[in-house]
């Protein structure tokens, strides 16, 4: 009897339970996927996530971010998920594969394997979830891992039986065929039930918070039209590196032209479409009430820092453009943009606790497991800070709430963003990304983009019309040492020709640039920029990858004037 081939297709009970035992941990799986998004509960297949990556090299990362996005992320988690289901189907598989096995004994162990598989994974994340920093947190996590476990062992019990009952008898009994496929049928039935109300859960949270989901495919972020402009009359008299020769004093007529009015108004970015890029597909889920920060290490003074604690300091506000180290030149991959901080001198903080004199490296540890270090000499600079707000607005779940660093003049990778504790050594530390070979440095390239004509599409033209003049626009950006000039080529780089610029929001941002272009008659043109950074040091024309020191070469785009 136990040679007879099951009706699903197995001739032995080993991927007959597995697969069962699969089908059982979609329900099961789903449900901690609710609970998780209604509750702020971690979710146990985030751990996995975490266990993929780790070996993985950063120019492997590098490749993927630069290719794919966020998506490369998320398609790293939807693998992650797959696999917890496929746990499940293991379990099933060891559990309940022999044939004699009692009903109960099977029973028991389909429920307390998974849930102590499930219990464990929530400890490891549980740092990153203040949801879990009280004992009520932890029995709505185990109520939520009880009751979809509770529905793996029914289900998979249920279908055990079933293929059970179907195995007494070779060939099958037809009377036996319906309510094995109505069960089945109800049990996908039922998958696509809670999957529905997962994702209407998850857009329903999103509306309700006020923060839509909103995307852009644009080489910068270009804000909704519902967005608020955030510059200010403080921004606007900001002081710069623009040279006196590029018209900066005041707006050159150009920026009013309405085919680049979305880069103006985009040129503080709204905080719904900052870019991000973190280890983690869901950001930490802290509360400010139970947060605090410990400082130590080589200090005199070791200090835990609370909300009120830190609320009380004196603030500063400062514009700074973060961009991500991965960022690429040719197409731009978007992952760049500027906003107003308020925080907390980093160097008002260290001296409240004394640093010792073989201090070297600051290491910031955040909730989600990340850590980076910086040197002393960069943390204790004046325009360092630890930021709360963002844009006026305390920072988001997803940019580091309820505290971040901001360190002007280095990539957006070594500005922590939920950060719990900061530890003094006397040593050079490296962190996540520079284990796996990105640069300690991580000082800024200087980057110029091409936001108009648009959109940018590599390897192809973009048809415009000849209607006369047309503006060719951007931004520009060289971390802290700011821009003094911009150039375009509308002829392959064999001619160069002085762009406008706009005067920046700080010498910490980018800057945005335009040049009036009359085309000499119709046909194909290759538009170039370059950038020269305050120092008098022109941007490198020489075209290189983002790992490990981040991408050089000139932004172009091919045009057809037709």
């Amino acid at each position: 009897m136990t040679a007879a081939t099951s009706p699903l297709g197995f001739k032995h009970p080993l991927p007959r339970m597995f697969l069962i035992g699969a089908i059982g941990g979609v329900i099961a799986t789903l449900i901690q996927y609710i609970g998780a998004v209604a509750f702020s509960l971690p979710f146990p297949p985030a751990e996995i996530f975490r266990l993929i990556l780790a070996p993985v090299s950063g120019s492997l990362q590098s490749v993927a971010v630069e290719n794919l996005g966020e998506y490369a992320k998320y398609g790293a988690f939807t693998f992650a998920t797959a696999t917890y289901v496929l746990l499940y189907g293991l379990i099933g598989a060891i559990v309940c594969a022999r044939p004699r096995m009692l009903s109960k004994v099977c029973a028991l162990l389909s429920f307390i394997i998974p849930t102590i598989v499930a219990l464990a994974f929530e400890l490891d994340l549980a740092p990153s979830y203040s949801s879990l920093s009280s004992l009520a947190g932890w029995l709505l996590a185990a109520g939520v891992i009880f009751v979809a476990n509770i529905s793996f062992m029914g289900t998979f019990m249920e279908l055990t039986n079933l293929e059970h009952q179907r195995m007494l008898t070779s060939p099958p009994h037809p009377a036996t065929v319906v309510p094995r496929r109505g069960f089945l049928r109800k049990t996908v039935g039922l998958a696509f039930v809670v999957a529905a109300a997962a994702i209407g859960i998850k857009v329903g949270f999103s509306v309700l918070s006020g923060q839509p989901v909103v995307g852009t495919s644009n080489p910068i972020p270009v804000n909704p039209e519902s967005a608020t402009t955030m510059i200010t009359s403080t921004a606007a008299a900001s002081t710069s590196t623009v040279a006196a020769t590029s018209t900066s004093s005041a707006l050159a007529p150009i920026f009013a032209d309405p085919r680049i009015s979305h880069l103006v108004k985009s040129e503080v970015t709204d905080n719904r479409i900052f870019y991000r890029v973190d280890i983690d597909p869901d950001p930490p889920e802290l509360d400010f009430d139970s947060w605090s920060l410990t400082i130590d290490g080589k200090v005199s003074n070791p200090k835990t820092i609370k909300k009120t604690d830190i609320l009380s300091l004196p603030t500063m506000d400062e514009y700074v453009t973060l961009e991500c180290i991965s960022n690429t030149i040719n197409p731009p991959a978007g992952l760049i943009s500027n906003a107003k901080w308020t925080g907390v001198p980093l160097g008002t903080l260290l001296n409240q606790a004394g640093l010792l004199p073989e201090a070297k490296y600051i290491i910031f540890h955040s909730a989600d497991g990340y850590r980076v270090g910086i040197p002393v000499e960069r943390a204790m600079h004046p325009e360092t800070i630890l930021a709360y707000k963002m844009n006026d607005d305390f920072l988001r779940q997803d940019h580091g709430f309820p505290v971040r660093a901001i360190i002007p003049g280095i990539y957006g990778m070594m500005n922590a963003k939920w950060i719990i504790q900061i530890t003094v050594v006397d040593y050079v530390y490296l962190g996540y990304w520079q284990t796996r070979g990105w640069s300690n440095d991580a000082r800024i390239k200087t980057t110029s983009i091409i936001y108009y004509p648009s959109p940018q599409i590599s390897g192809e033209y973009v048809n415009i019309g000849s209607e006369g003049s047309v503006p060719v626009a951007g931004v520009a950006f060289a971390g802290d040492r700011g821009i003094s000039k911009v150039e375009v080529s509308t002829d392959g780089g064999k001619t160069w020709n002085q762009a406008y610029l706009k005067l920046p929001t700080s010498p910490y941002s980018w800057i945005l640039w335009a040049y009036e272009w009359t085309p000499p008659g119709k046909g194909q043109y290759q538009l170039m920029v370059r950038a020269t950074d305050g120092t008098g040091a022109q941007q490198s024309g020489a075209a290189t990858n983002p790992f490990p020191y981040g991408a050089t070469g000139y932004n172009s785009l091919n045009v057809n004037i037709t």
